[in-house]
């Protein structure tokens, strides 16, 4: 999904970092990003 954004990283794990907000942001600038290319 991050590629989408241009970012070369997975979408951070709350399993392993314990941050959910983080988790969030990078699945919403995800489905942006993709949604932004889609409708190009």
């Amino acid at each position: 999904m991050m590629s989408y954004t241009g970012a070369c990283r997975d979408v951070a794990d709350p399993w392993y970092t314990g941050d959910f907000e983080e988790a969030f942001q990078d699945i919403l600038e995800g489905c942006e990003a993709m949604l932004n290319e889609l409708s190009i």
